[in-house]
């Protein structure tokens, strides 16, 4: 039986299972409609987080089955968002269109109800992720956003973290020692962590309430901590290279940089020492098989349908080539190619590289935007490394994450904000109320004390 009909299976026979989504419906329409959009991107991120721990059984098994529906919340409470919205560039409607094509390529595979529900959830992931983007048309939306995810993360925070106090022995793989909180995948789990870690870093860098940096160290701590615990390279990987912005701005501050790397070493040390299970020999070791799996896909699934992939055929997994390689493709721009082949393939493509050339614009030009040019280092640091993951796995195109969502966003919003910049309209990429707001809000002595850059607004010199 499909996974799909047995997740419908189980909640035909306990609707009770919908009841707290339902719950988190009626929160929802009685929310105010400027704080929708807030609630319902700090609900997701633990929703989506549930529904990748398997071993919390059926309640895992509703989760999602409803993240599409979550994703549409999403989208509905950012275009019911009090305020202007900016103007989406034809190009940006791509990542919807091409999400929705992709749903006739499914339609004749193996498993056909999950490969429908994924699709349309993925459609769900872009439409939401467009309208969000949509919404930011300054800088107090963008931190509203962020904010939104940075609680999100903390309340998903709390999953590993029980399973890791509940159950250490049980909440590891048996015989690989990879932490695997209530079933959650290793590297799927660790999805989670790297997205959370520069949001609790760049928090905890610039929150006023002194009394919320306690938790955002420790939530900081706790998540580097059960990311070397999945001894999962690519997460690892993932939160270096984001978290490489801080690491830049710390180092010129050496008194803070120790305090806080001498703090840091000593709670990973504790939670890696009541981890009995843990096994980290695989972070030594840089053997994969990736490359034999890339290399079947070019030799042997490709040739045979290098146009509209698995669109028409009959008998094909939507997920994998179970005849011929037997593997997920480990990599989100074959995975396409499997798909769609080249029609869905190359447009993906495009997207990636013009949303990654559209960041580094921006980036260049973080000194003249409102706010301090450490959050627009950060974010588009956090979509090139989304895209380099994707080199080793599909997750960035994958609907159950928040990791994907947020590339959306990301992706969505660089393009509009460089659309504005490039046709003059400097001052409207991105409205500058920073100075009414209660993150990011420095005084120039407070800016200085983590970074050298010039964060005044202003427009640059032509």
């Amino acid at each position: 039986m499909d996974r799909a009909d047995i997740y419908l299976e189980i909640i035909a026979e306990q609707p009770f299972l919908l009841a707290p989504f339902a719950l988190l419906v009626l929160i929802f329409v009685s929310t105010p409609a400027n704080k929708k959009l807030f609630i319902s991107l700090v609900i997701l991120v633990p929703w989506l987080t549930v529904a990748r721990c398997e071993d919390l059984g059926p309640i895992a098994a509703a989760a999602k089955l409803t993240s599409g529906v979550a994703y549409l919340i999403v989208a509905i409470s950012a275009a019911m968002y009090p305020g202007p919205k900016r103007t989406i560039p034809a190009v940006v409607w791509l990542f919807v269109i091409l999400a929705f094509v992709s749903i006739f390529y499914v339609m004749t595979t193996e498993g056909v109800a999950r490969a429908l529900v994924m699709r349309l959830q993925w459609t769900c992931v872009t439409i939401a992720g467009v309208y969000t983007a949509r919404m930011v048309v300054s800088y107090s939306n963008l931190t509203y956003i962020l904010d939104a995810l940075t609680w999100g993360c903390i309340f998903a925070l709390a999953l590993p973290v029980s399973a890791f106090l509940i159950d250490p022995l049980g909440s590891f793989l048996k015989g690989q020692g990879r932490f695997e909180p209530w079933g959650a995948n290793s590297n799927q789990i660790g999805m989670l962590f790297a997205l959370a870690t520069p949001l609790f870093a760049y928090a905890l860098m610039t929150l006023k309430k002194d009394s919320l940096k306690p938790l955002l160290m420790s939530a900081l701590i706790a998540t580097i901590g059960m990311s070397v615990l999945t001894a999962s390279r690519q997460t690892i990987l993932a939160i270096v290279l984001v978290m490489s912005p801080v690491f830049f701005v710390l180092i010129k501050r050496p008194i803070i940089f120790i305090l806080l790397l001498s703090f840091g070493l000593g709670g990973l040390a504790l939670i890696v020492s009541l981890a009995e299970n843990a096994e980290f020999d695989r972070l030594s070791s840089l053997e994969t098989g990736r490359l034999d799996i890339w290399s079947a896909y070019f030799t042997e699934v490709f040739p045979k349908r290098p146009i509209f992939g698995l669109l028409g055929t009959s008998g094909e997994s939507f997920e994998k080539s179970m005849n011929e390689v037997g593997m997920h493709p480990h990599n989100a721009w074959l995975y396409w190619m499997y798909l769609g082949g080249l029609s869905l393939a190359l447009p993906m493509l495009y997207l990636t590289i013009y949303s990654s050339y559209c960041g580094i614009r921006i980036w260049k030009l973080r000194k003249y935007l409102p706010g301090t040019p450490l959050l627009y280092s950060i974010l588009v640091m956090l979509l090139l490394t989304m895209y380099f993951q994707g080199l080793f796995n599909q997750v960035v195109y994958w609907p159950t994450y928040t990791w994907s969502f947020l590339h959306v966003v990301l992706s969505a919003l660089f393009i509009c904000i460089w659309h504005d910049i490039k046709n003059g309209n400097f001052s409207e990429a991105l409205y500058d109320d920073s100075e009414s707001l209660e993150f990011a809000e420095y005084e120039s002595d407070a800016v200085e004390e983590f970074e050298d850059f010039d964060t005044a607004s202003q427009r640059p010199a032509s």
